[in-house]
């Protein structure tokens, strides 16, 4: 799913598709809790529907007064989350529109998501406003939706009370058990987005971003939804019932193959672990949205991060064209996506003579196999003839000379970056070299991958060095791939603007979210990346921002001084660039999650 370019559909084809019956999932037993029973909602807010009136029948249907329009005969669903608080669902016949409500008779209080299909997005635009879009798109197989707090009107007038948003929830992570057999895991690193690994799909331990609601039933219940803004458009709704440690929930939308999807389900939950979340310890999310950013937005306004939207996919020529006009190499002058004040201090190797040999070509995934060079150089030969001026060849082949930085995070481990100048494919290489074992890592990226023509493509070649002051290297033993860090989450800061949020939630992947002013967990992001092991005080991490801006990060993170550094290279429409990266970290939390993974499937 990660790597699919979904059909918008059309609308005309939405709207004839959008019309099954909301289908009670493998297991499951609907409620009739709501059998003939009638109420009048009220709900507070701009958006707030005028009226919205429902009288239930013995028969799962219902009739829906919806702002001086009647609906009768309306197929509904429902599932009990408690006795007297229950879920319920149904479309508007005739429409796309639907109405899905959590009602909890006990209190008379209700949250109501109103959802329709379809948005127009803007194109060629960037996050900050400086470039104007060029055009607009058009995705009508999306949910839209605007969340309403309300209460059941039984003539005693408004609750002193209603539900909330919330960001009680914000740091949770969670192994969910379908009742239906499947198996996944969520992450809250962020009051606006979530994060989840589908341990049951094909690319099985990738992780995908989706924009969250999260809102306060009570201090056990709470509604968790996502919406799968890039990833084909659907949503899901939940209601977590954080005592009993179970879910009720929904989904709404298009699969891969544009069949439409409307069924409830449930799951028995684990909790994996909690990571800390930063706001001040009075404020619970109740007050204002989690963005408040968007309020006044428009109906419907939310945050959504739509990377090929503003990072649009470049062909080879223009690859070309763009590295002609631009290109950076550890020159910060130009745009620096990661651009930082918090790198390590550069260590010079001026005068050092040494050469590396690499006798495993590994690829950190099954399907990036088919994106290994041909010709991959394996013997190295430095000579540093200053701070940072360097000259390497092929063993017994064409000195070149190239620009490079070096760092050293951890005691004796030098690590170092550079381009190969004219290579067909713009390739650099980034060498992490341990003095103190004689063995030495480098990650091989160049611009193209399996599934693209633009952004950054990584091999990784694990070896040897040899050289005065350099030790003897093992005959037996390697650098290899870790899961040391799964399950870990880090906040680090880039510099005194910049700070974010890692979670390293699946031996291939993690996710990354950037911090609201408020220090709450805003925009987050996740993308394919690997772990790889130097020393105990040494982790290598890479990750590629795959259907995002296609660049490519490799750091070297020291736990011991709860620091990193390393290099941020790819090519965009700006050109191309080489520069430096780095950050102070600070443990957030741990999640147990390895134990979810297959063993045979992990690094």
């Amino acid at each position: 799913m990660f790597f699919k370019n979904f059909n918008p559909m059309t609308t005309e084809t939405v709207t004839a598709k959008a019309t099954a019956s909301p289908k009670a999932g493998t297991g499951l037993t609907p409620s009739e809790t709501l059998k003939n029973k009638q109420f009048k909602m009220k709900f507070t807010g701009e958006h707030a529907p005028q009226q919205l009136d429902y009288a239930f029948g013995s028969d799962f249907t219902l009739t829906v007064h919806e702002n001086g329009t009647t609906h009768k005969d309306v197929p509904y669903n429902a599932l009990n989350v408690r006795e007297n608080v229950v879920l319920f669902t149904h479309l508007i016949p005739g429409t796309s529109r639907g109405w899905h409500c959590v009602v909890d008779l006990n209190t008379s209080l209700i949250t109501a998501f109103e959802t329709w299909f379809g948005i127009t997005v803007p194109v060629g635009g960037d996050l900050m406003g400086t470039r104007e879009p060029t055009h607009n798109r058009d995705i009508p197989r999306e949910v839209q939706r605007q969340y309403h707090f309300g209460y059941i009107d039984n003539g005693s007038g408004e609750p002193a009370k209603l539900h909330t948003t919330t960001n009680r929830l914000e740091g949770y992570g969670l192994y969910w058990e379908y009742v239906c057999g499947g198996k996944m895991l969520t992450f809250f690193p962020s009051v606006t987005c979530s994060t989840n690994v589908l341990l049951d799909e094909p690319q099985d331990t990738i992780t995908f971003t989706y924009p969250s609601d999260y809102l306060k039933l009570s201090d056990e219940l709470f509604i968790y939804a996502k919406w799968g803004i890039e990833f084909g458009g659907e949503m899901w709704l939940y209601v977590i019932d954080l005592f009993d440690l179970k879910a009720a929930g929904m989904k709404l939308g298009f699969d891969q193959n544009d069949k439409f999807n409307y069924h409830m389900h449930s799951a028995k939950l684990t909790i994996t672990g909690q990571a800390a979340h930063l706001e001040k310890i009075t404020v619970i999310g109740d007050k204002e949205p989690p963005m408040p950013a968007l309020a006044g937005g428009g109906k419907g306004a939310r945050y959504a991060y739509r990377p090929k939207d503003i990072d649009i996919p470049m062909t080879r020529a223009e690859v070309d064209e763009a590295v002609k006009a631009s290109t950076r190499i550890f020159d910060t002058s130009g745009p620096n996506i990661m651009a930082s004040g918090y790198t390590l201090d550069k260590k010079y190797l001026a005068g050092k003579q040494f050469a590396l040999s690499y006798d495993q070509v590994r690829t950190p995934y099954a399907w990036s196999a088919k994106n290994t060079p041909e010709k991959l150089i394996k013997e190295y030969e430095y000579d540093f003839t200053g701070n940072e001026m360097l000259k390497w060849c092929e063993l017994g082949g064409q000195w070149h000379e190239e620009k490079y930085v070096c760092f050293e995070p951890a005691k004796d481990i030098f690590l170092y970056s550079h381009m190969l100048t004219g290579d067909p494919d713009y390739a650099s290489v980034t060498h992490a070299v341990d003095f103190s074992t004689g063995l030495s890592t480098c990650i091989y990226g160049r611009i193209g991958s399996w599934t693209s023509e633009w952004e950054v493509g990584a091999t990784v070649l694990f070896g040897t060095a040899s050289g005065e002051g350099i030790a003897p290297a093992p005959f037996s033993r390697r650098h290899d791939f870790s899961n040391d860090l799964v399950g870990y989450s880090y906040a680090w800061a880039y510099s005194d603007v910049m700070s974010s949020i890692h979670t390293y939630s699946s031996p291939v992947s993690y996710s990354w979210t950037i911090f609201q002013d408020d220090n709450s967990g805003g925009p987050t992001w996740s993308s394919p990346g690997f772990y790889i092991k130097l020393r105990p005080d040494a982790y290598i991490l890479q990750w590629t921002e795959e259907n995002c801006n296609g660049m490519q990060g490799v750091i070297c993170f020291n736990p011991r001084i709860m620091h990193d550094g390393g290099f941020f290279y790819g090519v965009g429409h700006n050109g191309l660039s080489l520069n430096v990266t780095g950050a102070y970290a600070r443990k957030m939390g741990y999640f147990d999650i390895m134990k979810y993974f297959d063993p045979k499937e992990n690094l």
